[in-house]
């Protein structure tokens, strides 16, 4: 038997193993809860991680996968923190394509290197001076597929909308169409900011042609770098959080701090602000916090986050990017009140998973906000299943269904047993103060009785 089968097996045999030492837990010392459809044959599955999932329980502690007899399932999380990698990207100068209106007699003069290619359209000396018709670039000696082109050019004084068009070849004759999209460059709050990718779907090496349509002065493009076509991403979920209101705000807090509940600690990797009016900007600081009254980390400081109309097109900033970071209560401090009013704060978050190896009785049911000791991950299968190579880690995903109650906000109220102990010594301590007291009382009316 190969050993990763052999480590199935035991992946499996320990899920039942440790099922079968499991007590049954109650559903209703859980706040919510999920059913399972767990594919057919399944021994081990995955279950997705939503954020109501997150809102139901402060920390991983109080999840727990129960069987039919109620009994908990052994599970870890995993997460996509391994599974991200960072962008291939390869930057390449422009050469610029000249021509001008006549369009007899013109001189072609194509110069190649081993690094670069210029290509030369001209008129006879006696014609106005040539223009710039569009851009090439000499992507041979680059093995990387190109996802999308990011632009650099030359500064100009005023903002600009510009449309570009790019074409692939690989003789510098036959050009086919990759892709096409609006560059931009635009004040924003007294900064320039610039939209400079381009997506295309374009094949490694050759030559990529930049055309512009769009009557802009003077834009010239300077060089470009080939984004290599991202790996495999992973899932993505968005939540979207309206700020809190005023009165809710902790008392001490920055002035004209905004704060927002996303309900749960969501994994948050990158999020942005959404503007009421269509319109607007800000620079803000952002920081993040398991608990309303702090502490408060900082994950992000002067940012510039906007939303624009412009000549007819719609431009937003890129979102926040803050890694991955547990947080249920997240604050924004601008340095000047926001320009337009802000709607909401989009969190953008990898859609993790718990594995779980079940061992018990169908139907399964994820379980969420407990105060028990027995739910939470197992570690010991996370250990195990580490020794997995990759080939191994198919793993069948399971769906959740709707929502159930099951034992509500009452489930993270610890009981308080009445103190029966500490009623019972307080008892005897007041009957023998009693007992005391009564002695001395009629101690003293026998001495008052006997003749003196």
């Amino acid at each position: 038997m190969k050993t990763q089968s052999m480590l199935r097996v035991s992946v499996a045999g320990l899920g039942l193993a440790l099922t079968a030492t499991a007590a049954a837990l109650d559903p209703q010392e859980f706040v919510a809860g999920w059913p399972i459809a767990v594919p057919n044959g399944a021994e081990v599955f995955d279950v997705p991680l939503t954020a109501e999932v997150y809102a139901a329980a402060e920390n991983l502690d109080q999840l727990a996968v129960l069987d039919a007899n109620g009994a908990p399932q052994p599970f870890f999380r995993r997460t996509a923190a391994k599974e991200s990698q960072p962008e291939l990207r390869v930057t390449l100068d422009a050469s610029p394509l000249y021509v001008d209106g006549a369009r007899e007699r013109v001189d072609v003069a194509v110069r190649t290197t081993e690094r670069s290619t210029s290509v030369n359209v001209t008129a006879p000396a006696t014609s106005p001076s040539p223009a710039v018709t569009a851009f090439v670039l000499d992507a041979r000696a680059v093995d990387v597929v190109p996802a999308a082109l990011e632009l650099d050019w030359r500064a100009l004084p005023q903002p600009f909308l510009l449309d570009v068009v790019v074409e692939q070849s690989t003789d510098l004759t036959g050009w086919r169409y990759v892709g096409n999209a609006s560059v931009a460059a635009l004040s924003v709050g007294g900064t320039e900011v610039r939209h400079a990718r381009v997506p295309v779907r374009a094949s490694a090496g050759g030559y990529l042609r930049v055309t512009t349509r769009g009557g802009v002065a003077d834009w010239h493009l300077l060089r470009a770098t080939l984004v290599g076509a991202a790996v495999e991403a992973v899932p993505q979920g968005t939540l979207a959080v309206p700020p809190l209101p005023a009165d809710a705000a902790p008392e001490g807090g920055p002035a004209g701090a905004l704060y927002f509940d996303a309900g749960g600690p969501v994994p948050v990797s990158s999020l942005t602000l959404k503007f009421g009016d269509g319109d607007g900007w800000v620079r803000t600081d952002v920081a993040a916090s398991r608990s309303l009254d702090g502490p408060w980390v900082p994950v992000a400081y002067g940012e510039l986050v906007y939303a624009l109309s412009f000549e007819g097109r719609e431009f937003a900033s890129k979102p926040v990017g803050v890694g991955r970071y547990e947080a249920r209560y997240w604050r924004l401090v601008p340095s000047a009140p926001p320009r337009g009013e802000p709607l909401e704060l989009a969190l953008e978050f990898p859609q993790e998973r718990l594995r779980v190896a079940a061992g018990g009785a169908a139907p399964y049911l994820l379980a969420a906000g407990t105060l028990l000791e027995e739910a939470g991950p197992d570690a010991t299968l996370a250990q195990v299943w580490s020794r997995l190579e990759p080939p191994a880690e198919t793993v069948a995903l399971a769906t959740l269904g709707d929502r159930r109650e099951l034992g509500g906000a009452a489930a993270l109220l610890a009981e308080r047993p009445f103190p029966w102990r500490t009623v019972a010594l307080w008892g005897v301590l007041i009957g023998g103060v009693l007992v005391v007291a009564a002695m001395a009382v009629r101690l003293v009316r026998e001495m008052r009785s006997q003749p003196s």
